[in-house]
Formats: structure tokens, sequence, C-alpha cells
């Protein structure tokens, strides 16, 4: 199955021109499954949903097939976040043993990223994605100094970055949770 997680105020996502789902074979999905976050803080009334999916089908083969890598922190009891803190960095790691053993036999050329969706929950204030080739730093993949939860779409890479088996990706989060008194446990999806 595929799972389209759509965030409040999502204006869509498109793959592109030389990028496809595959369809139809026996390793494709075979549902997929749409995922609508509803947010009327205000409770206004007689508001309309015209969320939806538009899947659009070609016989014409893409040069590359879509696929997802997900980076990130570990959703655990051991991960939370002290109280009337103005800001809490927490970091994941994606380590070159990591994607060796993820791409290593599959993808030994590596991936082709062409957008990121920065994720995080109330708590998040900004994220960033860093990427590291041979040791070295590279640019940042993808940043969102003014992370607001209400506003949460993929962002299009200007140019498609390589990630390579054996590169790290670290996934830095920044929270704030001076308004808070009590822990916030990541495990509950509290964040």
């Amino acid at each position: 199955s595929v799972l389209i997680s759509v965030c409040i105020d999502f204006q869509g996502f498109t793959y592109p021109p030389h990028v496809g789902l595959s369809i139809g074979t026996a390793t494709d999905p075979l549902f997929v499954l749409m995922e609508v976050h509803y947010d009327n803080p205000s409770f206004t009334e007689g508001l309309i949903d015209n969320s939806g999916l538009r899947l659009i089908y070609t016989p014409v083969l893409r040069k590359y097939d879509a696929g997802v890598i997900e980076a990130g922190l570990w959703v655990s009891l051991f991960h939370n976040i002290p109280p009337g803190m103005p800001e809490f960095v927490s970091e994941g790691h994606c380590t070159l043993e990591c994607l060796e053993e993820a791409l290593g036999a599959e993808r030994p050329a590596g991936i082709q990223v062409f957008a990121v969706l920065l994720h995080a929950h109330l708590a998040g204030r900004a994220i960033r994605m860093r990427h590291f080739h041979n040791g070295e730093e590279q640019k940042l993949l993808a940043y969102d100094d003014e992370f607001d939860f209400n506003f949460q779409e993929f962002q299009y890479l200007k140019e498609e970055r390589t990630i390579l088996p054996g590169d790290n990706l670290v996934t830095e989060c920044h929270y704030s949770t001076v308004d808070r008194i009590r822990m916030t446990w990541v495990s509950n999806i509290l964040v």
C-alpha cells in the first residue's frame, strides 16, 4: 500500500516529468490510503472539504521509479523534551552503515532526491536535513528555520541531489516547550 498523508494547508504534490510511481507489477502497491488531518480551531460551521487524490497514469514508463526514504528521529519512550525549554535540539542519524545496507545491493549508484517533506509536531520550531558525503558536509538537503505545524508541504529541490550508499543524513529538530509545564513524551506524539 501507499500512504498519502495530507497535512494542513497542503497544496498538492506532483512528481517531476521523469519520475513516476510504478503500478501493475507484482511488486507494486495494491492499495492507496489517503490520510487527512482536519483543523478547525475556531469551530467554524459550514466548512466544506474538497480533499481528494488524483492519480494520472500513462503506459509510457518514466526514467525513474519514485520511492520514499524516511530519515529522522526514532519515536520511542527514550525521546522526551523537558518543559520550559526555549530551545531543545534532538538529532536523528541515518548513518553510513544504514544507507549502505538500504541502498548498497539494490541502488549502488544511489538515489536521486527531488523533494523533501520536513515534519514535526506542535513543539517543533526548526528542522534541518544535513547531508554528508565522504565525511564532508554538503549543502543542506532541506531546512525550515520557521517551522509551522499548520503549514507543512514538500520542498522541491532546485537541483536533484544524489544520496549514495555510505553517505550520512542527519535530521536536526529544534523544539520549544516554554509554554509547557510537563515533560513532552515523543512516543505519544504530543510534541
